[in-house]
């Protein structure tokens, strides 16, 4: 298993793609971030970040997956403004 978690997840139904990304096993302020995209992110444009959260050290996999998990339902829920 890699130290190093790096996803982008596309919810359709929203158009926002979530980017994941964290340090396993390291010691610092941050170790990663959940950053949101406006959108399906395309290699040769610009992306527009709309929302960046970001992580503490010291977590699991899961604990990070539960931190995205929360992100997402936020989003299908309204709660979280992305409005642009």
């Amino acid at each position: 298993m890699s130290d190093y978690i790096h996803e982008l997840k596309y919810m359709e139904e929203k158009d926002f793609t979530i980017e994941i990304t964290y340090r396993l096993n390291y010691e610092d302020k941050a170790c990663g971030s959940i950053r949101i995209f406006s959108g399906q992110i395309d290699p040769e444009k610009d992306n527009y970040e709309i929302y960046m959260e970001l992580i503490e050290c010291g977590l699991t996999s899961e604990q990070v997956y539960d931190r995205v998990k929360k992100i997402e339902e936020e989003i299908m829920q309204d709660k979280l403004d992305l409005s642009l």
